[in-house]
Protein backbone atom coordinates (compact mmCIF):
# COMPACT_ATOMS: atom_id res chain seq x y z
CA UNK A 1 0.00 0.00 0.00
CA UNK A 2 3.37 2.30 1.41
CA UNK A 3 4.58 1.78 -2.75
CA UNK A 4 1.33 2.14 -4.42
CA UNK A 5 0.48 5.21 -2.20
CA UNK A 6 3.70 6.54 -4.31
CA UNK A 7 2.95 5.39 -7.74
CA UNK A 8 2.33 7.92 -10.66
CA UNK A 9 -1.56 6.13 -11.04
CA UNK A 10 -2.42 6.92 -7.07
CA UNK A 11 -0.89 10.43 -7.27
CA UNK A 12 -2.58 11.07 -10.41
CA UNK A 13 -5.39 10.33 -9.16
CA UNK A 14 -5.19 11.83 -6.34
CA UNK A 15 -4.97 15.17 -7.71
CA UNK A 16 -8.05 14.43 -10.30
CA UNK A 17 -10.00 14.00 -6.90
CA UNK A 18 -8.88 17.75 -5.43
CA UNK A 19 -9.58 19.22 -8.82
CA UNK A 20 -13.31 17.64 -8.85
CA UNK A 21 -13.55 18.96 -5.45
CA UNK A 22 -12.87 22.02 -6.11
CA UNK A 23 -14.55 22.51 -9.21
CA UNK A 24 -17.71 21.42 -7.46
CA UNK A 25 -16.70 24.35 -4.90
CA UNK A 26 -15.59 27.19 -7.41
CA UNK A 27 -16.65 25.54 -10.63
CA UNK A 28 -15.35 24.28 -13.70
CA UNK A 29 -12.28 26.68 -15.54
CA UNK A 30 -14.51 27.48 -18.28
CA UNK A 31 -16.91 28.63 -15.49
CA UNK A 32 -14.32 30.27 -13.79
CA UNK A 33 -13.18 32.38 -16.58
CA UNK A 34 -16.32 32.96 -17.64
CA UNK A 35 -16.93 34.71 -14.38
CA UNK A 36 -14.00 36.49 -15.02
CA UNK A 37 -14.53 37.46 -18.34
CA UNK A 38 -18.40 38.89 -17.23
CA UNK A 39 -16.62 40.73 -14.27
CA UNK A 40 -14.54 42.66 -17.09
CA UNK A 41 -17.52 43.17 -19.50
CA UNK A 42 -19.04 45.09 -16.38
CA UNK A 43 -16.07 47.41 -15.51
CA UNK A 44 -15.33 48.13 -18.88
CA UNK A 45 -19.48 49.27 -19.27
CA UNK A 46 -18.87 51.20 -15.80
CA UNK A 47 -16.29 52.86 -17.90
CA UNK A 48 -17.50 53.65 -21.10
CA UNK A 49 -20.95 54.71 -18.56
CA UNK A 50 -18.62 57.57 -17.07
CA UNK A 51 -17.04 58.92 -20.26
CA UNK A 52 -20.72 59.20 -21.41
CA UNK A 53 -21.78 60.91 -18.27
CA UNK A 54 -18.80 63.08 -19.14
CA UNK A 55 -19.58 64.12 -22.82
CA UNK A 56 -23.55 64.54 -21.57
CA UNK A 57 -22.04 67.16 -19.23
CA UNK A 58 -19.79 68.74 -21.68
CA UNK A 59 -23.02 69.26 -23.95
CA UNK A 60 -25.80 70.19 -21.24
CA UNK A 61 -23.24 73.30 -20.74
CA UNK A 62 -22.20 73.80 -24.18
CA UNK A 63 -18.61 73.53 -23.55
CA UNK A 64 -16.70 72.45 -26.70
CA UNK A 65 -16.66 68.67 -26.65
CA UNK A 66 -13.68 67.59 -28.84
CA UNK A 67 -10.83 70.26 -27.31
CA UNK A 68 -11.98 69.70 -22.90
CA UNK A 69 -12.97 66.00 -23.22
CA UNK A 70 -9.37 64.77 -22.19
CA UNK A 71 -8.79 67.21 -19.78
CA UNK A 72 -12.01 66.02 -18.06
CA UNK A 73 -11.13 62.99 -18.36
CA UNK A 74 -7.85 63.51 -16.58
CA UNK A 75 -9.90 65.74 -13.94
CA UNK A 76 -11.75 62.66 -13.41
CA UNK A 77 -9.68 59.72 -12.81
CA UNK A 78 -7.18 62.24 -10.42
CA UNK A 79 -9.84 62.22 -8.41
CA UNK A 80 -9.97 58.72 -7.91
CA UNK A 81 -12.37 57.28 -10.83
CA UNK A 82 -10.63 53.91 -9.80
CA UNK A 83 -13.02 52.12 -12.69
CA UNK A 84 -12.55 54.30 -14.90
CA UNK A 85 -8.88 54.42 -14.26
CA UNK A 86 -8.18 50.71 -14.37
CA UNK A 87 -9.98 50.49 -17.68
CA UNK A 88 -7.67 53.41 -19.55
CA UNK A 89 -4.77 51.49 -18.07
CA UNK A 90 -5.95 48.44 -19.57
CA UNK A 91 -7.77 49.36 -22.96
CA UNK A 92 -4.83 49.25 -25.75
CA UNK A 93 -4.04 52.87 -26.78
CA UNK A 94 -6.40 52.80 -29.96
CA UNK A 95 -9.08 51.62 -27.56
CA UNK A 96 -9.89 54.22 -25.01
CA UNK A 97 -12.58 56.09 -26.68
CA UNK A 98 -10.88 59.30 -25.59
CA UNK A 99 -10.59 60.45 -28.82
CA UNK A 100 -11.91 63.43 -30.91
CA UNK A 101 -13.73 60.73 -32.95
CA UNK A 102 -15.12 58.92 -30.03
CA UNK A 103 -16.71 61.99 -28.32
CA UNK A 104 -18.58 62.86 -31.17
CA UNK A 105 -19.65 59.57 -31.11
CA UNK A 106 -20.79 59.53 -27.67
CA UNK A 107 -22.86 62.77 -28.44
CA UNK A 108 -24.60 61.64 -31.33
CA UNK A 109 -25.44 58.07 -29.15
CA UNK A 110 -26.18 60.95 -26.32
CA UNK A 111 -28.90 62.72 -28.84
CA UNK A 112 -30.14 59.20 -29.96
CA UNK A 113 -30.97 58.25 -26.48
CA UNK A 114 -32.86 61.29 -25.69
CA UNK A 115 -34.66 61.33 -28.76
CA UNK A 116 -36.14 58.05 -28.24
CA UNK A 117 -36.92 59.13 -24.79
CA UNK A 118 -38.99 61.85 -26.05
CA UNK A 119 -40.49 59.99 -29.02
CA UNK A 120 -41.66 57.42 -26.10
CA UNK A 121 -43.40 59.62 -24.39
CA UNK A 122 -45.07 61.35 -27.27
CA UNK A 123 -46.21 58.23 -28.86
CA UNK A 124 -47.94 57.91 -25.47
CA UNK A 125 -50.00 61.61 -25.58
CA UNK A 126 -53.47 61.73 -26.54
CA UNK A 127 -53.17 64.52 -29.05
CA UNK A 128 -49.76 67.09 -29.82
CA UNK A 129 -49.22 70.37 -30.90
CA UNK A 130 -46.65 70.89 -33.57
CA UNK A 131 -44.25 74.04 -34.53
CA UNK A 132 -41.72 74.53 -36.89
CA UNK A 133 -39.88 77.27 -38.49
CA UNK A 134 -36.98 77.90 -41.00
CA UNK A 135 -33.70 79.68 -41.05
CA UNK A 136 -30.55 79.19 -42.75
CA UNK A 137 -27.51 78.38 -40.75
CA UNK A 138 -23.98 79.80 -40.96
CA UNK A 139 -23.19 77.60 -43.83
CA UNK A 140 -26.38 79.16 -46.02
CA UNK A 141 -28.00 75.49 -45.42
CA UNK A 142 -31.74 76.05 -45.15
CA UNK A 143 -32.70 74.20 -42.34
CA UNK A 144 -36.52 73.18 -40.40
CA UNK A 145 -37.08 73.33 -36.48
CA UNK A 146 -39.57 71.25 -35.51
CA UNK A 147 -41.41 71.07 -31.96
CA UNK A 148 -43.73 69.11 -30.24
CA UNK A 149 -46.11 70.11 -27.57
CA UNK A 150 -48.02 67.29 -25.98
CA UNK A 151 -49.35 66.62 -22.42
CA UNK A 152 -47.37 64.40 -20.45
CA UNK A 153 -49.30 61.08 -18.48
CA UNK A 154 -48.96 63.01 -15.32
CA UNK A 155 -51.00 65.95 -16.79
CA UNK A 156 -48.46 68.41 -17.05
CA UNK A 157 -47.54 70.14 -20.67
CA UNK A 158 -44.49 69.74 -22.03
CA UNK A 159 -42.69 70.95 -25.13
CA UNK A 160 -39.57 70.08 -26.80
CA UNK A 161 -37.43 70.71 -30.33
CA UNK A 162 -36.90 67.09 -32.00
CA UNK A 163 -35.02 67.61 -34.96
CA UNK A 164 -33.47 70.03 -36.97
CA UNK A 165 -34.25 68.88 -41.20
CA UNK A 166 -32.09 69.82 -43.75
CA UNK A 167 -34.38 71.48 -46.51
CA UNK A 168 -33.50 71.35 -50.47
CA UNK A 169 -36.30 74.48 -50.80
CA UNK A 170 -38.38 76.44 -48.36
CA UNK A 171 -41.39 76.79 -50.64
CA UNK A 172 -44.65 75.74 -48.62
CA UNK A 173 -45.00 71.95 -50.57
CA UNK A 174 -41.47 70.98 -49.44
CA UNK A 175 -41.48 72.01 -46.04
CA UNK A 176 -44.92 70.63 -45.77
CA UNK A 177 -43.60 66.94 -47.09
CA UNK A 178 -40.65 67.25 -44.63
CA UNK A 179 -43.08 67.19 -41.79
CA UNK A 180 -44.90 64.53 -43.24
CA UNK A 181 -42.13 62.41 -43.70
CA UNK A 182 -40.44 63.24 -40.37
CA UNK A 183 -43.32 62.20 -38.46
CA UNK A 184 -43.93 59.38 -40.42
CA UNK A 185 -40.31 57.80 -40.29
CA UNK A 186 -40.09 58.37 -36.45
CA UNK A 187 -43.74 56.54 -36.35
CA UNK A 188 -45.81 59.59 -34.62
CA UNK A 189 -49.44 59.47 -35.25
CA UNK A 190 -50.22 62.28 -37.66
CA UNK A 191 -53.83 61.42 -36.88
CA UNK A 192 -53.32 62.91 -33.25
CA UNK A 193 -52.20 66.20 -34.60
CA UNK A 194 -54.82 68.99 -33.11
CA UNK A 195 -52.56 72.35 -33.18
CA UNK A 196 -49.80 73.97 -35.28
CA UNK A 197 -48.37 77.09 -34.44
CA UNK A 198 -46.45 79.01 -37.26
CA UNK A 199 -44.92 82.48 -38.01
CA UNK A 200 -47.54 84.62 -40.13
CA UNK A 201 -45.37 83.99 -43.61
CA UNK A 202 -47.36 83.09 -46.26
CA UNK A 203 -45.36 79.99 -46.93
CA UNK A 204 -46.35 78.97 -43.62
CA UNK A 205 -50.22 80.58 -43.11
CA UNK A 206 -51.42 80.58 -46.71
CA UNK A 207 -55.25 80.30 -46.81
CA UNK A 208 -54.73 78.06 -49.62
CA UNK A 209 -51.79 76.72 -50.60
CA UNK A 210 -49.51 77.57 -47.01
CA UNK A 211 -47.85 74.69 -45.11
CA UNK A 212 -51.21 74.94 -42.32
CA UNK A 213 -53.21 74.25 -45.48
CA UNK A 214 -51.89 71.71 -47.10
CA UNK A 215 -51.19 69.89 -43.54
CA UNK A 216 -55.44 70.36 -43.01
CA UNK A 217 -55.87 68.92 -46.80
CA UNK A 218 -53.87 65.70 -45.37
CA UNK A 219 -56.11 65.42 -42.27
CA UNK A 220 -59.28 65.54 -44.15
CA UNK A 221 -57.80 62.82 -47.01
CA UNK A 222 -56.51 60.25 -44.34
CA UNK A 223 -58.69 61.02 -41.23
CA UNK A 224 -61.99 62.52 -42.82
CA UNK A 225 -61.52 65.62 -40.26
CA UNK A 226 -59.84 68.52 -40.03
CA UNK A 227 -59.93 69.59 -36.16
CA UNK A 228 -56.86 71.51 -36.10
CA UNK A 229 -56.70 74.64 -34.37
CA UNK A 230 -53.91 77.03 -36.28
CA UNK A 231 -51.85 79.59 -34.21
CA UNK A 232 -49.59 82.40 -35.44
CA UNK A 233 -46.59 84.51 -33.78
Amino acid sequence: MKIHARSDIHLLSCEAEMAAATALQEGSVIQQLQQINDEEKLKNRMAIKALIRCTHFLARRHIPHTTNFDELIDLIVSCGAEDLKGFLERARLNATYTSKVAVVEFVEAVGLGAEECLLKRLRQASHFSIMADECTDVTTTEELSIFFRWVNMDGQPVEHVLDIVPLKATDAKTIYSALVEFMKDKNIQISKLVGMGFDGAATFSGKHNGVQSLLKKFHLMHFSYTAIAICYS
